[in-house]
């Protein structure tokens, strides 16, 4: 069964992680196993979930060994890992 990630919950918020992780759409789109047209797509859903639960935790992981972590309160966000 898929998990979804719970700190991932907008597109918004998934290309603030990617570029505060100095990832471009390609690269990032590379790491997870994606076209960077995907990565595209998820990023245009600014105000709605961008992704299914089979990508959620693929992502998370993604962001975090780039240094990003995601989270949801109060606010959906991204911070550099410490």
């Amino acid at each position: 069964m898929a998990r979804h990630c719970k700190n991932l919950v907008t597109g918004r918020q998934l290309r603030a992680a990617r570029v505060l992780a100095g990832l471009t759409q390609r690269t990032f789109g590379t790491a997870l196993g994606v076209d960077e047209r995907a990565v595209r797509f998820w990023e245009c859903k600014h105000g709605r979930r961008p992704t299914s639960a089979p990508n959620d935790a693929r992502i998370e992981q993604a962001l975090l060994q780039h240094g990003v972590i995601l989270f949801a309160e109060p606010t959906p966000g991204a911070r550099l890992a410490k």
